[in-house]
């Protein structure tokens, strides 16, 4: 089994962590973060299971995308890299 390695670019990490809810207390919405980033990096490690798409429409076409907890995460697969290149919040249109 290959094990891949999942990078977060800058520009992803930084925009994650801008992310809030009138919702979700500040420590609410870290461990909110926190759980988005894991289930994307255990969706994204599992060679089996798969819910990527690939988007047919705006600035990411042609681009992997998957939803986890309504975020679209968008990724391109380098060998055993998967960088994210892109993310948009729950209700943001691209």
């Amino acid at each position: 089994m290959e094990n891949h390695n999942v990078i977060w670019t800058p520009v992803v990490r930084e925009k994650i962590i801008e992310f809030r809810s009138e919702r979700f207390t500040p420590a609410e919405t870290l461990n909110f973060i926190s759980q988005v980033i894991i289930e994307t990096e255990n969706l994204l490690k599992n060679p089996i299971i798969g819910k990527t798409y690939k988007e047919e429409f705006g600035e990411y076409t042609g681009v992997s995308r998957v939803v986890v907890k309504k975020f679209k995460i968008y990724y391109k697969q380098f060998d055993n890299d998967i960088v994210i290149i892109g993310l948009l919040f729950p209700g943001e249109n691209n």
